[in-house]
């Protein structure tokens, strides 16, 4: 439990302009269900991956924001 660094981080490139590109789900990742985010600014990419709970949930947040 407790926080998650790369909920954060994730938080922190969304309110830094970055766009969401892409979100995949890992049911069978090694250390357990994952879910990682793709992003886009100015011409750059970056991904954001974590098993945490709570980076699950804002997920599905972020999916129902981008309907």
């Amino acid at each position: 439990w407790g926080d998650d660094p790369e909920l954060e981080k994730l938080r922190g490139l969304i309110e830094d302009g970055w766009d969401v590109v892409d979100i995949t789900e890992d049911p069978n990742a090694a250390g357990g269900p994952s879910d990682t985010v793709k992003l886009s600014k100015d011409g750059e990419t970056q991904e954001v991956t974590s098993d945490h709970l709570a980076f699950h949930r804002y997920i599905e947040y972020l999916r129902e924001e981008q309907r």
